[in-house]
């Protein structure tokens, strides 16, 4: 029951987190003139279809696949942790169980919402093809490898790794970094 509970949160918060797609687009939507609303709903659209595509594809493969690429050793208590600039494992979403789908369900959202935040700086600016690939960029490989180096297990600023600054990885109070 504790993994079905563990399912339904992950499930909920990401649904959640998900919302701020459609909080974001009525933002944007709210800050053009009328005759480009259309257009700002269709790039926020495009930006969740296009990063999900790019997420499952290699994205979150980047973030939290293990990779096996070494930079170097740094001493974690007993053992030694490799450390690794990003992942190279589960592109496509293989080899994952139930719950690291889910999983990827919530980081997807995450990885969204961080493009479409920028969304609203870009209304009436750019091209939609240029977008999209702005769009497919960081979901895909800026984001990823930012989430690799702080939360994955393996990233060098991880805080699994005790050594690289000031003798701790990376520690996040209150979401302010």
């Amino acid at each position: 029951i504790q993994r079905s509970l563990a399912t339904f949160f992950m499930l909920y918060a990401s649904a959640l987190v998900f919302f701020m797609q459609a909080g974001f687009a009525m933002l944007c939507a709210g800050s053009v003139r009328q005759k480009n609303v259309q257009n700002t709903m269709l790039k926020n659209l495009l930006d969740a279809c296009s990063g999900a595509i790019s997420f499952w594809a290699f994205g979150y493969a980047f973030a939290y696949g293990d990779s096996t690429t070494l930079i170097s050793d740094f001493p974690s208590g007993s053992e030694y942790l490799s450390v690794t600039f990003i992942g190279s494992e589960n592109f496509f979403m293989s080899g994952l169980n139930e719950l690291e789908r889910v999983f990827w369900l919530f980081q997807f959202a995450f990885a969204a919402t961080s493009a479409t935040i920028v969304a609203g700086t870009l209304a009436e600016r750019c091209q939609m093809v240029g977008y999209i690939l702005y769009s497919v960029t960081l979901t895909g490989f800026i984001y990823p490898v930012v989430v690799h180096a702080i939360w994955s297990r393996r990233g060098f600023l991880s805080n699994m790794i005790e050594d690289p600054l000031f003798g701790i990885g990376m520690l996040d109070f209150a979401g302010s970094g």
